[in-house]
């Protein structure tokens, strides 16, 4: 049996321990993995975490998951360097961005394939339903009749609505708290997180996500 190693040495005083824990448990929640939004790509440990929050109905959240997340996800996914999460974020001022929202949720449970398809299909139509409020359009080229009747089964389950109003509290509590969107973080281990404000081009993102 492997000896264990305690990572604090038995002469530690107490009293600087206690303090250690309470500067720990004083830091800031972007500091550490968050354990909610939608997974994306790669596994929460991965080197660089890049965390979105994103409203469908923005069409600069578009811009930015089509012309720059989208090709992360094609040129990273085969690697466990980034792992990519999106957190909903629908505004106030999108009338059916919240709808989206609860739709993306809800597919999620069928898995991330299915996921990533409903990403693309609600982006690349938002022009459309963000006029009429038609989802089930779009959310059709992506889902069988089978699978968005049971996403819609499972829209009803309270713990859907729970979940977007989690990932809207945690917009909330960063400091400052989220206005606009896309807002985005990107971690580094060892580093203190970036934050942007907007979208960005891909070949700039890339080529920090190489050098670290």
């Amino acid at each position: 049996m492997r000896k264990r190693h305690s990572l604090f040495p038995r002469s530690l005083n107490w009293t600087f321990y206690a303090l250690l824990v309470a500067l720990i448990l004083s830091l800031p929640a972007q500091s550490f993995a968050q354990a909610s939004g939608q997974v994306l790509m790669g596994a929460l440990d991965a080197p660089v975490r890049i965390e979105v929050f994103s409203d469908f109905e923005c069409p600069s959240c578009r811009e930015l998951y089509l012309d720059v997340m989208r090709r992360l996800i094609a040129d990273y996914s085969s690697q466990s360097k980034v792992c990519l999460i999106y957190h909903e974020y629908p505004l106030q001022t999108h009338r059916f961005s919240r709808q989206a929202a609860l739709y993306a949720e809800a597919v999620s449970r069928l898995g991330r394939q299915k996921l990533l398809m409903v990403y693309d299909v609600l982006f690349m139509d938002q022009a459309q339903w963000a006029q009429d409020g038609n989802l089930e359009r779009s959310l059709s080229k992506a889902l069988s009749k089978t699978e968005l009747l049971k996403v819609k089964k499972m829209m009803m389950d309270p713990s859907i609505n729970t979940a977007i109003e989690r990932e809207i509290l945690l917009g909330k509590q960063q400091k400052p708290p989220i206005q606009s969107t896309p807002t985005w973080f990107v971690y580094v281990k060892g580093k203190q997180p970036q934050r942007v404000e907007g979208r960005m081009a891909y070949i700039g993102l890339k080529q920090f996500i190489d050098r670290n």
